[in-house]
């Protein structure tokens, strides 16, 4: 795995096989910080592609957000039959008792796929917080009473995936590509304002 690179200082291309990207190794120049950050993106991006468990989620997320965002909807047209606790509600009813929850659910699963295919660093997060509002919605049900049960019954996920999302090896070297693209990508945006026209800036 390689990317090249043609130096700003000395105009040769150079191939790097390796991170840290940090001097052209023919004039020996460093290399401006947004090439810089985008070599080392590619080249840890090559070595860690997308983990499969985060390509899963990317498809069955929206299918799974989209139906409880499906089923808010149909509760506030008073369409389908809704049980809550093994109690017959009205729509109505189950929107103003577990609306929010489903309303979340769905949004914070639907968050996490888009930012899983557009490979957004803050995906990690988008992910977290589905099993926040997931935790949050079996305390919920659960009660005062039951709460410290509904918790340690979610904790254990909640651990796994954050294991999974913060400390295994390939998801964090995958996220350290991502984040290390939206940097060099905000250098060049920073970048392109600092050099547009003025005038330009003002209108």
């Amino acid at each position: 795995m390689s990317v090249s690179l043609i130096c700003p200082a000395c105009e040769t291309p150079s191939t790097i096989h390796r991170p840290p990207v940090s001097t052209c190794p023919n004039c020996l120049a460093a290399w401006p910080e947004p090439l810089r950050l985008s070599a080392e993106a590619m080249l840890e991006r090559e070595k860690v592609g997308r983990p499969m468990l985060l390509t899963i989620g990317m498809y069955v997320a929206p299918a799974f957000g989209g139906l409880f965002l499906l089923i808010v909807l149909a509760a506030a047209l008073g369409a389908g039959d809704y049980t809550i606790d093994g109690e017959a509600v009205t729509g109505l009813e189950f929107l103003r008792r577990a609306g929010v929850f489903y309303a979340a659910l769905g949004g914070s699963a639907l968050a996490a796929a888009y930012a899983i295919w557009q490979e957004r660093s803050w995906s990690r997060w988008a992910i977290a917080g589905f099993w926040v509002v997931q935790i949050a919605g079996a305390v919920g049900e659960a009660g005062i009473k039951g709460a410290a049960g509904a918790v340690a019954a979610m904790l254990l996920a909640l651990i796994v995936v954050g294991w999974y999302l913060f400390d295994k090896d390939n998801v964090v070297a995958y996220y350290r590509g991502l984040e290390k693209s939206e940097a060099a990508a905000e250098l060049r945006r920073a970048q392109s304002r600092q050099n547009a026209d003025p005038r330009e800036s003002r209108t």
